[in-house]
């Protein structure tokens, strides 16, 4: 998922690139590539998309740009590219990344950082990831096991391993992917 944010502000660049640096640096990201038009900032990684609930442990790459507009006039321009679990988004997860950007810009605005109410959204987060996937699970292996028996019954013989394992497995991504649209729209 891409997010831009972008704003003004009326600071000496040197303490406006010390004040990004140091904002990212405290929320776990890690600058990567620094140049005279921006910066790159990494936090978490693929396996942590793959092996973990919390959205902060997810791969995250933010990409800023300081653009000279007059002296001491810069236009930052911040680029999101958040992983997720799975491929879908739920609401929460979208509030979660919502609220990270907001944290940027009041950061750099306004130097306001209330890193304890990003934690709680990131555990709230973390929870109710736990709660679809705990949802999905039952749900998915029930709707598995009357597809996996009717289609027994249709054909002669016994469906495969692997045909059932196919279908356990897109059972419980759909029934994932269904409570995450029906919770997000409620």
């Amino acid at each position: 998922m891409k997010k831009l944010v972008g704003f003004n502000i009326k600071r000496n660049k040197k303490l406006l690139v010390s004040d990004i640096i140091k904002f990212y640096e405290v929320r776990g990201y890690t600058l990567v590539d620094a140049n005279a038009q921006g910066m790159t900032f990494l936090r978490g990684s693929i396996v942590g998309n793959l092996l973990s609930l919390n959205p902060i442990k997810w791969k995250t790459i933010v990409e800023i740009e300081i653009v000279k507009k007059e002296r001491l006039d810069y236009n930052i321009y911040a680029n999101y590219q958040f992983g997720s679990f799975l491929f879908f988004i739920s609401q929460e997860e979208n509030d979660f990344f919502n609220e990270e950007i907001n944290a940027f810009s009041k950061a750099i605005e306004q130097f306001e950082v209330d890193v304890e109410q990003l934690e709680n959204l990131a555990n709230k987060t973390s929870k109710s990831n736990f709660k679809y996937i705990a949802t999905s699970f039952p749900i998915g292996i029930i709707t598995a096991l009357i597809i996996i028996f009717a289609t027994n019954l249709l054909m002669e013989g016994q469906l495969p391993n692997i045909a059932a394992s196919c279908i356990t497995g897109a059972s419980i991504l759909i029934s994932y992917y269904l409570l995450v649209k029906i919770n997000s729209k409620a």
